[in-house]
């Protein structure tokens, strides 16, 4: 799919998977999760950790690195489902076990044997105008806040033609899809007429 059409939430949880095998990988996924904490949607967040594959470990971990309050309740759910992670790479905890690091201490409360990491350089975490740019998502919860309305502003921008269809895209309640549904369709009236 297009960056455009995925939530940064699926785009996070997808990585999951795989950043356990890849150090560089690892780092700039946390890099930027931590830069960017305020564009992340907890309770989409919740809701699609509770119906999609991911490694609930390594979400949970890159949450508690962001120190955002909003995430607790993800947090907590993430140490509830006691996942078994797949074992990191050797590569991943060779400083702590060279004791040339210590281990990280996020990642080491929920099991999983990693060296802390440096810092990412700024200049390699994408910066929040290009992603914007280059994500509807991003670009409505920079415009709108990180919440529902701006998530389903965009899935509506994005084609879904009704309510239930955007209900089922965010898993979010019918009531609030389709009181904003409505919103943005009047609106769209309104500008439509003045034109």
């Amino acid at each position: 799919k297009a960056p455009k059409t995925l939530f940064p939430e699926e785009c996070l949880l997808e990585l999951s998977k795989s950043v356990l095998t890849d150090p560089k990988v690892l780092v700039l996924v946390t890099g930027a999760i931590e830069r960017h904490a305020d564009i992340f949607h907890p309770e989409f967040l919740f809701k699609i950790l509770k119906s999609k594959n991911g490694d609930p470990n390594v979400m949970g971990s890159l949450l508690l690195k962001t120190k955002d309050r909003r995430f607790l309740k993800v947090i907590q759910y993430c140490h509830e489902l006691k996942y078994k992670s797949a074992k990191p790479s050797k590569i991943l905890s060779l400083a702590a076990n060279l004791g040339q690091a210590s281990m990280d201490s996020d990642f080491a409360e929920f099991g999983l044997k990693i060296s802390e990491m440096n810092k990412v350089d700024e200049k390699k975490i994408t910066k929040r105008g290009l992603w914007a740019q280059n994500n509807l998502f991003v670009h409505n919860r920079i415009l709108f806040g990180c919440n529902w309305r701006a998530d389903i502003i965009s899935a509506v921008e994005l084609g879904e033609k009704t309510p239930t269809q955007v209900k089922k895209r965010l898993k979010c309640s019918y009531e609030t899809a389709h009181r904003v549904f409505n919103d943005y369709r009047l609106i769209q009236e309104i500008e439509g007429s003045v034109a």
